[in-house]
């Protein structure tokens, strides 16, 4: 079974849409849990639609309006599937888009034990609004290299490769991203660096598996990419949520400092 993790937030607009595509899979053994955060649209109106019609779509009762990291963290606590994805509400699935993530996790999950924390991301197609194809290949469009994130921590600490609404992880990885830190900006973010820093795998999977739809209420979107400079620049005020990692995973104090050395050595070029 595997829990697919939605918040919303006023997303009447494109909500139809998401959860169509996501009914729409060819893989089947999958539950929607839905988090409104405290939407003032017909967002709520429609889920419940929705989840009378299909008994794996559950929405749970909202608490109001906790942010977005927040939100899917409560998701998160309330899954109790072997492998959980997160889901926006704004994009469009492609039908083989949890099939094709899944078959990726069991090869690694073979190779490397369900008990080893593995997170498999993918490639999106960047969209505008009415679906219009901005770029083929989000990867491209940003100037990233995914499978850097498992090899180099301190690729991992200064680049978002991972894009949350495209992740697949299993229980193990759940497990070590909870709860999440005070200071973090966004849940994929810290997940990544949670896996990599817990001895785990994070994937790539070359290959688009939805339709990130770019419009102008997204929380996160596919931005053009910084310069290092810009990034080193962004990253700069970010070392105190570095010491939480390294105090919260037990990481040597040599491999912290020469994290630091090294976003400090790219920032002085």
């Amino acid at each position: 079974m595997i829990d697919i993790l939605l918040s919303t937030y006023n997303g009447e607009m494109f909500i139809r849409e998401q959860l169509d595509s996501i009914i729409a899979q060819t893989y089947k053994d999958w539950r929607l849990l839905i988090r409104d955060d405290g939407s003032r649209d017909n967002t709520v109106s429609i889920i419940e639609s929705y989840a009378k019609n299909y008994n794996n779509i559950e929405l749970l009762p909202s608490n109001g309006n906790i942010g977005v990291v927040k939100s899917f963290e409560t998701l998160l606590k309330e899954s109790n599937a072997e492998y959980f994805m997160f889901c926006d509400q704004d994009d469009v699935w492609l039908p083989n888009k949890i099939e094709d993530t899944f078959n990726k996790m069991a090869e690694q999950e073979s190779l490397l034990g369900k008990s080893t924390p593995i997170l498999i991301h993918t490639d999106v197609t960047v969209v505008d609004s009415e679906l219009n194809i901005i770029a083929p290949s989000f990867f491209a469009y940003r100037n990233l290299q995914p499978d850097l994130i498992h090899s180099n921590l301190n690729y991992t600490l200064l680049y978002a490769c991972t894009t949350g609404c495209t992740m697949l992880c299993n229980m193990a990885a759940g497990r070590v991203s909870l709860p999440f830190p005070d200071n973090v900006v966004m849940h994929d973010n810290h997940i990544d660096r949670a896996v990599a820093m817990n001895a785990g795998k994070c994937v790539a999977l070359h290959k688009s598996t939805m339709l990130y739809r770019q419009h102008r209420d997204n929380v996160c979107g596919a931005n053009k990419p910084m310069s290092l400079k810009e990034r080193i620049r962004k990253q700069k005020s970010d070392y105190e949520s570095y010491k939480q990692y390294v105090k919260r995973f037990s990481f040597t104090k040599y491999l912290f400092w020469k994290t630091l050395f090294y976003v400090k050595s790219r920032w002085h070029k």
